[in-house]
């Protein structure tokens, strides 16, 4: 396992999540930006609230978990959250352009305990289902430090090199959080990073390398596995950046892109290919690192790959080609209400199939599966039996069964030299750079960003 020298990395690269913050901040009284912006949001509310349904039953076994491989929902006592700003619930239910900066993190959908699972489907809720009294789940609205965020520490722009932090950050506060008995409850982590440093893939593919991105992932899950007792950690994979270009709507979501995720929404062609084959090896990294057997040396701890996201496309509207824009935030990349529901579900069906045959892709309307009482544990790679076959099919009972048994570019720049006469010059600026870096890649080709290519915006 390749080990990371910390002072070797390039770690000049400006973080694209500070950049579109102090973006989002510097337009917060643009009366201009935000009339647009309040006619574009309407399109993302349109049927984002789902009544939720989540079918499985509960029953209680006759005895609790004896060791991590017979660990079923009703066992687990408290649940933690590891990554960056999906997971810190970012932009969930924004409504203006600065309410995209607030982290919803009692609505992520791995560790937000907001309400239930009745009004929303998260990981937790899911759980609490299953035990009422789990704990640790993050609540409301605030920053990493706010007191409701509890065991989610996740953070905005955070890449995989900030994920031993992250790591070490949660073992000091698991074992002063109220309720929490750490040397017996047992514990579900669900750790999902590696969009941010996608997104600054095409900047240095050498920082940004699968080696470098799979030794952080690894230097967490080292602190993780030697320091907590009674752990279930899941390892989700990263999802596709480099299809994410689909959501390039009009002038807000292109102005609010180039500063979130230049790499993955204006690539050339040549940087899509690139990025691409870097989703497939960091995907294939993690499935490597974790079948290993690194983390499966104590009968009360174990990590399982969760890879869901691996051929997850962009939802489409139905009998159309359009990304349905229901699932995502109005910046056009997190994640809605909606979204964090999918996910949530995608997940749990993912930890209720055996490894080797978990779903690799999420599909929307696609059922939830439940465990069954002949197999009420979570699956881990020393329970799931002979299953060394990967399916895309998925595995295990429906919800049903389970209830018997007991670009486009073209049009996308029309829209901005539209409205760029109508916009404040910052706007103008960065819609000039679109369309000077589309240009660029249509015709010759270059890569995205080059060396002297900057936008000033922070004192406009």
């Amino acid at each position: 396992m390749t080990t990371v020298d910390h002072t070797q990395l390039q770690l000049n690269v400006v973080a694209d999540y500070k950049r579109y913050r102090d973006f989002i901040l510097s337009q917060a009284n643009n009366v201009t930006l935000n009339r647009l912006f309040a006619e574009h949001a309407q399109k993302y509310r349109t049927s984002a609230n789902q009544v939720p349904n989540f079918p499985c039953s509960t029953y209680t076994l006759k005895r609790g978990a004896v060791t991590v491989h017979n660990l079923a929902p009703e066992d687990i006592s408290v649940v933690a959250g590891v990554g960056d700003s999906i997971t810190a619930g970012t932009g969930i239910q924004a409504k203006t352009i600065i309410g995209l900066l607030t982290e919803y993190r009692g609505l992520s959908w791995s560790i937000g305990g907001d309400e239930n699972v009745e009004d929303y489907v998260t990981l937790a809720n899911i759980i609490k289902k299953y035990n009422p009294d789990v704990k640790g789940f993050s609540l409301g609205k605030g920053d990493v430090n706010s007191d409701n965020a509890h065991l989610n520490v996740a953070n905005p722009g955070d890449q995989a090199r900030d994920m031993p932090a992250q790591a070490n950050l949660l073992v000091e506060r698991m074992k002063t959080e109220p309720g929490v008995d750490f040397e017996n409850d047992w514990k579900l982590i669900t750790l999902f990073i590696g969009g941010n440093d996608l997104c600054d893939y095409c900047d240095d593919k050498e920082t940004f390398s699968t080696a470098n991105f799979i030794a952080y992932v690894t230097e967490a899950l080292d602190i993780l596995h030697k320091n907590i007792p009674r752990a279930f950690v899941n390892v989700v994979e990263t999802l596709n950046i480099a299809d994410i270009s689909v959501l390039n709507e009009g002038l807000i979501c292109d102005t609010i892109h180039f500063f979130l995720c230049r790499c993955g929404t204006f690539p050339s062609e040549t940087e899509r290919e690139e990025m691409r084959a870097a989703v497939r090896s960091y995907q294939q990294g993690v499935r490597d690192l974790v079948s290993s057997g690194r983390y499966d040396t104590r009968d009360d701890f174990t990590v399982v790959a969760q890879p869901f996201f691996e051929d997850t496309e962009i939802p489409r509207m139905p009998d159309t080609s359009e990304a349905d824009l229901s699932y995502f935030a109005p910046d056009c990349f997190h994640l809605s209400e909606k979204g964090h529901k999918a996910a949530a579900e995608a997940l749990w069906n993912n930890m209720v199939e055996p490894v080797g045959q978990k779903r690799l892709k999420w599909t929307p309307e696609e059922p939830v599966e439940c465990p069954s009482q002949d197999h009420p544990y979570f699956y881990t790679s020393k329970n799931s039996g002979d299953s060394s076959k990967r399916s895309k099919s998925g595995f295990g009972s429906s919800a049903s069964d389970s209830t018997e048994s007991g670009n486009t570019d073209t049009s996308s720049s029309q829209t901005t030299g539209l409205v760029i006469g109508a916009c404040v010059a910052v706007v103008g600026i960065v819609c000039a750079a679109i369309f000077v870096v589309r240009r660029k890649n249509k015709n010759r080709g270059q890569p995205l960003l080059q060396k002297n290519d900057h936008v000033t915006y922070t004192n406009l």
